[in-house]
């Protein structure tokens, strides 16, 4: 191998680990998500009607 090919090498590996912490890291933040390994969300039941530059929605 060459040193170009060892360094992309690394880099792809770097940038896997790095989507894959951030993907498992959402399930930590409260934030209801489905990926292809784990099971549906929790639906919270609660419905909130928010506001946004004037337009009116539930949530």
């Amino acid at each position: 191998m060459n040193v170009l090919n060892i360094i992309r090498t690394k880099m792809v590996k770097d940038k896997r680990l790095d989507d894959a912490q951030f993907l498992m890291a959402k399930a930590y933040r409260g934030v209801s998500y489905v990926d292809a390994h784990h099971d549906e969300p929790q639906a919270t039941g609660t419905n909130k009607e928010l506001t946004y530059r004037g337009q009116h929605y539930v949530h």
